[in-house]
């Protein structure tokens, strides 16, 4: 993946790039918590499996009105009209436990949000109910959000924000520290708790992340530069002043042409992906 890139790289949020950056993005992130603590903690993946159907699954388009009436029109009742229906899934996500051998404790959850943690449906309402459950529980809670799209899960802080990651340690709920950044901006080193105050002497109260690393390691892959499309603008979109400074950063880094119309995507594409892209 470019370098160039302050901090998060807007393109890695599209909907055919994040579900595959997304484990190896957890996995980084493990691997580099595993350097920074101590013996006393295991650093583990854990994988959550669910399935959603109905209206809560992938909706993969619609056809327009008058596409419907001009199928009708020049084909009457013995033609079928094309339609699209809600495909089941299957979710696979990957989230970080932080385990303290001493007391066989989870001290500490990690989780990076996806698409079908933050878009409406019972994949939201499910993840909503288990961070309910932490909150009322001793371990500490950590939530990463490197997705534009949607509306935020925790919705403290300025609204006009684009990353955020929120900080819940058990012991001074219900105050949290929110890390935010803006897309032209580095994405900050984070403290994350690990252990409590009376786990003993020998507890290893904290540890600092480098988030960054991690996102660079997990697209450490050149095929992932294949796939993207500098050209073209990220999806979802960025606002007018940022659209700008991506379009100079690109251009200066020659990842694409100067004075280039953007925007133009496939529309098969957004028709396949408008379920990720709803609000």
């Amino acid at each position: 993946m470019p370098v160039m890139f302050p901090g998060m790289n807007p393109y890695l949020e599209h909907p055919d790039l994040w579900p595959e950056i997304h484990p190896q993005f957890v996995a980084a992130l493990a691997k580099l918590l595993e350097q920074t603590v101590t013996k006393r903690y295991n650093i583990i993946i854990r994988k959550r499996v669910y399935r959603v159907s109905g209206e809560d699954s992938l909706v993969v388009g619609q056809p327009t009105r008058s596409a419907s009436l001009a199928a009708s029109d020049s084909s009457p009742a013995q033609q079928p009209i094309p339609t699209y229906i809600a495909v089941p899934q299957t979710i696979h996500e990957d989230y970080i436990e932080v385990v303290d051998c001493h007391l066989g404790r989870t001290n500490t959850i990690i989780e990076v949000l996806t698409p079908q943690k933050k878009r409406p449906g019972r994949g939201r309402e499910n993840y909503a109910q288990r961070c309910e459950a932490i909150f009322g529980s001793d371990t500490h809670f950590v939530e990463i959000d490197l997705l534009r799209g949607w509306e935020p899960i925790s919705d403290y802080g300025p609204s006009n924000i684009d990353y955020r990651v929120l900080v819940s340690r058990s012991d001074q709920r219900p105050q949290a520290e929110l890390y935010t950044w803006q897309v032209s901006a580095p994405i900050p080193l984070l403290t994350l708790p690990l252990s409590h105050p009376q786990d003993g002497d020998d507890a290893q109260t904290c540890c600092t992340v480098n988030l960054k690393q991690a996102l660079d390691d997990a697209c450490g892959s050149a095929s992932y530069n294949f796939s993207i499309n500098y050209e073209r603008d990220p999806i979802p979109p960025l606002p007018p002043e940022a659209s700008r400074w991506l379009a100079d950063l690109l251009e200066h880094s020659g990842l694409r042409q100067p004075s280039q119309i953007t925007n133009r995507y496939d529309e098969k594409k957004l028709i396949k992906h408008s379920a990720y892209l709803q609000a």
